[in-house]
């Protein structure tokens, strides 16, 4: 017999270590290896809870409609690894009502579940009447490469609600439909962000040269999501792009996002403007990231880790709004000696050519991209799928949010 605490602790180590792989995908400390090893760990709960049978569903069952986001994952994703018809139709019936986080979690088993019956079930909801469920069905649908009718994807762009055409024109790029390139393109100046975002996004992978452009403006206007689009101007590689960014680096509301997106961005010239950057501590560990992105030196190996770090203060008149997320999203970067990185700039500044983009170190290119997937931290994995989708146009976009195993059947 089955003892019940011991599901309960699968049930709770299923719920922590999602948590976990989704703040790892954000996080420099994690490469793909590091990644398919906390999805082993979760896998294997998930599977003593499929094994767990009725005990276990009576657990998991209350949690499928109520539970926290994790809960529900494992509830749906256990129901759905089980082939159990009972238990996948209650996960169906759940999802067309879901909202918050009920449909987030059941959303995540239908995009990393090994059942390929999911297929079926999310070309089903594909005809709700609820626009949520459309949506997040062609969410799930383009993120499992599963293909959707270009006609019916035209139709959905038809749609008056805006959660139906940011999943449409997103499912348009991730499956690099370029018959609809110009349909997507009708949305780039829509009124609701998320929708504008995605259109750009999805303009940018299709070689839409009106994307580049509005893309540009939303970041020269300050206009809302501007934030959100500033690195793409880095992903793009365009030279003229630089003073753009440059420009936006007095505004402290985009100027960490500006110094990420230089560092992409790979131009030389840029390199001893992020060192003086790289002089106040509340940038400091960034700008030096972006220098090491852009020249390929190693801060750490080098020797150039400050010895004597003096951490960023966060004004008064903040401490009100900061209090509630007290992280620091530059733990795991060390701060720059800056003058050891001054020194060594003069003396190896000559070694690179201006006229060429360069990431880590080397010329821009498909290989250097590809070592990035292979070896790099996760944050830069998302990056580099994404150049890699801009250098082949005819190549499929790799989701680098799928589990580590799907990544490397795709890959």
């Amino acid at each position: 017999m089955i003892l019940i605490d011991i599901l309960e602790e699968h049930m709770e180590e299923a719920d922590f270590l999602w948590q976990q792989r989704q703040n790892a995908l954000y996080d420099r400390v994690y490469n793909l290896d590091d990644l398919a090893e906390l999805e082993e760990r979760l896998l294997a709960h998930l599977d003593g809870l499929v094994l767990g049978e009725k005990e276990a569903w009576k657990l998991l069952g209350p949690k499928l409609s109520s539970g926290e986001e994790g809960e529900v994952f494992s509830a749906a994703f256990v129901a759905l690894d089980s082939r159990d018809p009972s238990k996948i139709d209650l996960v169906n019936k759940t999802f067309l009502e879901a909202e918050d986080n009920v449909l987030n979690g059941i959303c995540y088993a239908f995009k990393h579940t090994m059942n390929q019956e999911v297929e079926n079930i999310l070309r089903s909801m594909l005809n709700s009447d609820n626009g949520r469920i459309q949506a997040a069905s062609i969410d799930c649908l383009s993120l499992r490469r599963i293909s959707i009718d270009t006609n019916r994807l035209q139709a959905f762009l038809s749609k008056k609600d805006t959660r139906i055409i940011a999943a449409t024109v997103s499912a348009v790029g991730r499956l690099r439909i370029n018959q609809l390139s110009e349909e997507a393109e009708r949305f780039l100046e829509n009124e609701i962000m998320e929708v504008r975002r995605e259109a750009i996004k999805t303009g940018l992978l299709l070689g839409s040269r009106k994307s580049l452009d509005a893309c540009r403006r939303i970041i020269i206007n300050r206009t809302e999501g501007a934030d959100q689009l500033i690195e793409y101007l880095g992903l793009m590689g365009q030279p003229d792009d630089a003073n753009i960014l440059i420009n936006t680096m007095n505004d402290p509301g985009l100027v960490r996002n500006a110094i990420t997106a230089l560092g992409l961005l790979g131009n030389i010239s840029t390199v001893e403007l992020l060192i003086q950057s790289a002089s106040g501590p509340k940038l400091s560990r960034l700008a030096g990231e972006a220098i090491s992105r852009i020249t390929g030196v190693d801060i750490v190996s080098e020797k150039f880790v400050a010895e004597k770090t003096v951490e960023p203060q966060i004004p008064s008149s903040e401490v009100e709004e900061e209090e509630e997320d007290l992280s620091d999203p530059d733990e795991d970067i060390p701060f720059p000696d800056v003058e050891k990185l001054k020194g060594w700039w003069r003396s190896n500044a000559s070694r690179y050519d201006k006229r060429v983009r360069y990431r880590n170190g080397q010329p821009y290119s498909n290989q250097v991209l590809k070592e990035i997937l292979k070896n790099g931290n996760l944050p830069a994995r998302h990056h580099a799928a994404f150049e890699i989708a801009l250098l082949n146009p005819s190549s499929p976009y790799l989701e680098t949010h799928a589990f580590s195993t799907l990544q490397r059947n795709y890959a």
